[in-house]
């Protein structure tokens, strides 16, 4: 007897964990049948019987089991499944358990629901929207399903998922392969992967009067090959036409390729007064048009970031456009990395600004170019620039922008943090395809200044601003930059008609390795001779480099002219100095290295 009482407290043992879950839980399996119990062992087969159960019970967990899941029709959680979770079943792999939209609208949606959590799955082949969650006012124009009024869907969580193979049709406004809308305060969106997809990546809407995302979190997200047939879109979207929601956060994201140049695409975009938005310690790459657009908003920073606009020379860093008049007011773009790899510029500068607004507080960013382009500090027009730009080799590596510990980004003034990383579910692996790191080629740690990015000018010609502008009596604003076409061997912006003593100032240089050779891109017809003094400290410093300029042919033709320079590591105010006869020539960039 002693025996076979030993046998069966055994057998209950190898057991008991498996009835405990089933008791405190429900499971589902593919290979499940609906009239069974919902246990480990006799699981149901729809999650609609799960949702059935849970909705007559206790019970808050539902896990999953592997396996593909066809939907023929959204699977919707309301205000009844609240504080219910939906994973992948503990011991299976992670992402193994697939909702399967077969082309629907939308795949698995949170309609009024809060403190639901979707952990783990895969969601692919959905034409609207892979997960989505909507709270408080429909709006008229989001349907199916997000245009009729529900309650407040706050305190949710879509993490550890795999949302892919989006076919959505262009331009796909207002929906995302993880999209949140109306009222959804509280919502964290983290370490899932987003990929494939013709729309949007994630996004986040506050449409309407009463409409709050505050406290939205976007984190540690992999959004990869989106927006590939979207318009005026971005791979995380925030927009906010209340401009009243409160500490929305997009950290430690790492986005690739997010839509091609033409199609105004951005690899984050702050829309229709998106405001107190921070947006830090992303990896953002790719060949959009913009890495960072702020339209209309107020109170966002933009801080700590690794962002590659590549090789095409076309796009510019940030775009900083008003929305209907309102005022942009207290906005920072500071302290991120400005990586690129284009031979030639053709974007017309790093920044561009549409609108009468104040201007972002642009500073400490640094820039590094590893091919043969100038790094571009400055704005379209001039209208913004960053004060005191950085340049030095900020010692980035691979498909995932490894920096070195002794990396200058850590310096003062940028002091750029240590990123977060650990992109998407647990054990996920960029894929080394797509757009490559600039950092993959070498770079020459040259230090380049733009026309556009000096603080001061002496004497330099207006020439050509009226023929771009339309209102030629406002030239005064451009400080006297001349306006080129942005394109082919002609320079977006130039200084030109160089005269006897004219100067351009750049404020507070930091030169972080010795300087050895003084490059300028140069244009002076044939005839003309002068020469170009580098000072330090003031227009009639110390000579720290002598460039006796050689005509090119024309004032359009441009190209380098070197000479040596002596310059040790530290922080300069400097000068260059036109000496010689008029119209000595036109000045594009230089550089020291």
């Amino acid at each position: 007897m002693k025996t076979i009482i030993l046998i069966f407290w055994s057998i209950s043992a190898i057991y008991l964990p498996h009835r405990l879950v089933a008791q405190d839980a429900v499971v589902v399996s593919p290979d499940g049948d609906d009239r069974n119990d919902g246990t480990l062992g006799k699981p149901f087969k729809t999650l609609e019987r799960a949702r059935q159960t849970i909705r007559r019970s206790s019970i808050r967990m539902v896990y999953l089991r592997v396996g593909v899941y066809q939907r023929k029709e959204p699977f919707i959680l309301t205000e009844e499944d609240s504080g219910s979770t939906w994973k992948i079943y503990p011991s299976d792999p992670v992402n193994s358990a697939i909702l399967d939209g077969s082309g629907l609208d939308d795949i698995l949606l949170i309609l009024g629901g809060s403190h639901i959590t979707v952990e783990g799955l895969t969601i692919r082949n959905y034409s609207s929207r892979g997960i989505g969650v909507h709270g408080g006012k429909g709006w008229k124009n989001a349907k199916p399903h997000f245009h009729e009024d529900y309650p407040t869907a706050a305190h949710n969580v879509i993490r550890n998922n795999i949302v892919e193979n989006g076919n959505v049709p262009s331009p796909g406004w207002d929906r995302a392969a993880i999209n949140t809308q109306g009222t959804t305060p509280n919502s964290h969106i983290l370490h899932n992967v987003v990929r494939n997809t013709t729309g949007y990546g994630i996004g986040v809407w506050a449409l309407q009067e009463g409409d709050d995302i505050s406290g939205t979190l976007v984190s540690g997200n992999a959004v990869l090959n989106t927006c590939t047939r979207a318009k005026d879109g971005a791979a995380i979207y925030i927009c906010d036409r209340t401009a009243a929601s409160k500490a929305i956060m997009v950290e430690n994201n790492f986005v690739r390729d997010y839509g091609d140049y033409e199609h105004e695409l951005r690899a984050v975009y702050l829309d229709d007064w998106a405001s107190n938005t921070t947006v830090c310690g992303n990896i953002l790459t790719g060949k959009g048009t913009q890495p960072v657009l702020i339209h209309g908003g107020s109170n966002n920073v933009v801080t700590g970031n690794i962002i590659d606009v590549g090789n095409s020379g076309k796009p510019c860093v940030l775009n900083y456009a008003a929305h209907r008049n309102r005022p942009m007011l207290n906005n920072w773009f500071t302290g991120n990395v400005i990586l690129s790899s284009y031979p030639e510029d053709r974007s017309g500068g790093a920044y561009r600004k549409f609108g009468d607004i104040t201007n972002p507080e642009v500073k400490n960013n640094l820039y590094y170019n590893y091919s043969t382009g100038v790094v571009n500090t400055g704005g379209q027009y001039y209208l913004i620039k960053d004060t005191h730009p950085l340049t030095a080799n900020p010692q980035i590596a691979g498909w995932d922008y490894q920096v070195a510990d002794s990396s200058a980004i850590y310096k003062q003034p940028t002091a750029f943090q240590p990123l977060k990383r650990k992109w998407g579910p647990p054990g996920y692996l960029l894929p080394e395809a797509g757009t490559a790191p600039s950092c993959l080629l070498l770079g020459d740690n040259a230090l380049y200044l733009h026309a556009e990015s000096c603080d001061t000018l002496s004497g330099v010609s207006k020439n050509g601003i009226a023929a771009i502008v339309a209102d030629a009596e406002n030239v005064d604003q451009f400080s006297n930059i001349h306006l080129g076409n942005g394109f082919d061997a002609f320079p977006a912006m130039a200084v030109s008609a160089c005269d006897d003593g004219d100067w351009v100032g750049f404020r507070q240089v930091a030169i972080h390795h010795p300087g050895k050779t003084f490059t300028v891109r140069l244009a002076s017809a044939s005839g003309a001779n002068g020469t170009i003094t580098l000072r330090i400290d003031e227009p009639n410093g110390k000579v720290a480099a002598t460039l006796k300029i050689k005509p090119t042919g024309s004032y359009t033709e441009y190209e380098e002219q070197a000479a040596t320079v002596d310059l040790k590591p530290g922080i300069y105010d400097l000068y260059m100095v036109f000496q010689g006869g008029k119209a000595i020539g036109n000045f594009d960039y230089f550089k020291i290295h």
